[in-house]
């Protein structure tokens, strides 16, 4: 009996014990929240953290895309600023689309077509100049044959009014092969397309003379050609529509 007794005092003593814990634990919590102690002043702090690195990763991201548009602006300026030397040709801007790494100097898909008016042998420039020529046409894009490509070889070319021909050597260089050594001509002096065939308009810039070699029999000069940009990266380009 004694035994039974004393087992209902220690549960009793539990449960009392239990229930001051409790109000206790409330009190605390109670206390902690009317006076924006250590729980509120965590969750905000938790929040605010999150909020504010989220709204540091969107303006990093914010200002990259600015940054990336800034950037495309600025080069289709650039591209406009042919009109002024190529006034008697529409200007057709378009977007690199699609390159094939296995071709990666041979050619580029460009966002313009037939819709557009592009015709298969249009020059294409950038603003430095000449990047190739329609080489295909569909309804809403057209592959470029590139400069670098070498179906380029063999093309007419003009140097301080001397018209040459521009070709590849074994490692894929510009070069132009002279007969003569012509002393009329040096390094930086630039590069035009003659107008000599119907495949690309006289007058636009192909690159420099970057370097001149004698070539291995002493009968002339190897003249080493370079273009004014990075065709690895070109974006943008613009055909060349005759008015005419």
């Amino acid at each position: 009996m004694k035994k039974k007794r004393k087992k209902n005092l220690d549960s009793k003593y539990k449960i009392i014990i239990i229930m001051f814990i409790l109000v206790i634990f409330l009190i605390v919590i109670t206390f902690s929240f009317k006076n924006n102690l250590f729980i509120t002043d965590s969750i905000n702090n938790i929040f605010y953290n999150m909020f504010h690195d989220l709204n540091n990763k969107n303006d990093i991201i914010g200002t990259n895309i600015n940054m990336e548009l800034f950037n495309e602006n600025t080069e289709l300026k650039r591209l406009l600023n042919i009109d002024k030397s190529l006034s008697d040709f529409e200007i057709i801007n378009g977007v690199v689309i699609s390159r094939n790494p296995s071709y990666w100097l041979d050619d580029i898909v460009v966002n313009r077509g037939v819709k557009d008016g592009i015709e298969i042998g249009m020059s294409v420039v950038v603003s430095e100049g000449i990047v190739g020529y329609v080489s295909e046409v569909y309804e809403h894009s057209s592959k470029v044959t590139l400069i670098t490509s070498s179906s380029f070889n063999n093309t007419s070319v003009k140097i301080n009014n001397i018209n040459l021909i521009l070709e590849y050597d074994h490692n894929n260089n510009l070069v132009v092969n002279q007969l003569d050594n012509f002393d009329s001509i040096n390094v930086g002096d630039i590069v035009l397309t003659s107008g000599l065939t119907d495949k690309y308009p006289g007058g636009i810039t192909i690159g420099y003379v970057s370097k001149i070699e004698e070539n291995n029999y002493g009968t002339g000069k190897i003249l080493y050609i370079s273009l004014y940009y990075d065709i690895n990266s070109i974006r943008y380009v613009s055909f060349l529509k005759r008015l005419v």
